[in-house]
């Protein structure tokens, strides 16, 4: 699942706000849909069913040997 998050730094006053603009404000993270783990998103796999899958969880619901 993609899930966009704040990750406001607190710019000093004198530099002011971007606010809606800044770039850490709505930072794309990628989480597996099964184990809810962050995953990378050149490490990000799908099957039709699940968008959104680390490749622990496709190799368990797979039962693919490592």
């Amino acid at each position: 699942m993609l899930r966009l998050e704040d990750e406001c730094v607190g710019c000093p006053p004198e530099m002011g706000c971007l606010g809606s603009a800044c770039p850490n404000r709505n930072v794309p993270h990628y989480y597996c849909d099964l184990c809810e783990e962050e995953i990378d998103p050149d490490d990000m796999y799908s099957d039709g069913e699940v968008e959104h899958m680390c490749l622990e969880c496709l190799k368990e619901k797979y039962k693919i040997l490592p």
